[in-house]
């Protein structure tokens, strides 16, 4: 009975617009509902401007993430073209620091343009098939070495580096970037010995030992070529060395136990073995001015 009342009320609604002279369709569902095609219409128009809108809002968002990862990845590529600079500048201040006594011999030419020139070569033939010299604006031509010093009073090489990184390459809105690389080393030009030393101290050659407290003009002293002998523990306290002083433990090597030791002429200590540091001179010759303020040995110092 429902289901005909429904009809009827279409029925009278149809009838109502003819008569208004507009001609309408409704539409039966399956669940007895009415719907019209105006409503399908609208909510298929609000669908579409959903998506519409989510695409212009990515279309303006995603040039601006692709610019910000671009910034953020052309950090990685600044750092890297400094190390590398800064590599390639390390390494040639080795090599000239090498040179660095005919740096100072060189003549005419002044050193600090030997060093720029050496430099550039040294340092373009590292970058060579890099991916460092690829950020760099006219690559390893665009690198200048104007600031390279060469101080002939401390011998000590300055090198400096100065370019442009373009970042990223493909990417024209980025202006170029003004970097500059430095690196000093000391060149190999001897040791010219300290101001203030007299002359004959300064040439004079003594004789020190690893462990000893004195030092030594004579390598023939008998405090450096010891007399080792060989004799019992029950003897030591009946001995005295060349001064007549007894002799007494030695405070390196020995320990209780032993029935055999060693002791000199010219020590006041027995030891427990050969090996004792005591007894094993390391004789090395230095300046006098080198001793650190030791005193002279009483039998050779004079």
């Amino acid at each position: 009975m429902f289901f005909r009342t429904g009809v009827c009320l279409i029925k009278f609604k149809a009838l109502q617009a003819a008569a208004d002279g507009r001609a309408v369709i409704l539409t039966i569902n399956s669940d007895n509902s009415l719907s019209h095609p105006c409503a399908e219409k609208t909510s298929r128009c609000a669908s579409f401007r959903k998506r519409g809108s989510l695409t212009v809002e990515a279309a303006l968002v995603f040039p601006l993430f692709l610019f910000a990862l671009t910034a953020f990845l052309s950090l990685f590529f600044l750092v890297q073209v400094r190390v590398e600079i800064g590599r390639a500048l390390t390494d040639t201040g080795r090599e000239l620091a090498q040179m660095a006594y005919f740096l100072e011999d060189a003549g005419s030419l002044a050193p600090s343009a030997m060093a720029m020139l050496y430099g550039q070569r040294e340092v373009e033939a590292y970058l060579e098939d890099r991916v460092a010299a690829e950020i760099i604006k006219d690559g390893a031509d665009g690198i200048s070495f104007l600031g390279t010093v060469w101080n002939e009073e401390d011998s000590v090489l300055t090198l400096r580096a100065s370019f442009q990184a373009v970042l990223p390459p493909w990417i024209l809105w980025f202006r170029p970037v003004q970097i500059s690389v430095e690196r000093s080393v000391r060149g190999f030009t001897g040791f010219a010995g300290r101001s203030g030393i007299p002359e004959i101290e300064d040439s004079e050659i003594v004789y020190v030992t690893d462990h000893g407290t004195v030092y030594h003009r004579d390598l023939g002293c008998r405090h450096l070529k010891l007399s080792v002998q060989q004799t019992e523990l029950d003897k030591v306290e009946e001995l005295r060395n060349g001064d007549g002083a007894k002799y007494y433990p030695c405070e390196r090597c020995w320990k209780e136990g032993s029935e055999i030791v060693f002791l000199t002429e010219e020590g006041n200590r027995y030891h427990q073995t050969l090996n004792c540091s005591s007894l094993v001179r390391g004789i090395h010759a230095v300046r006098l001015w080198e001793t650190g303020g030791l005193p002279p040995c009483s039998v050779c110092g004079g």
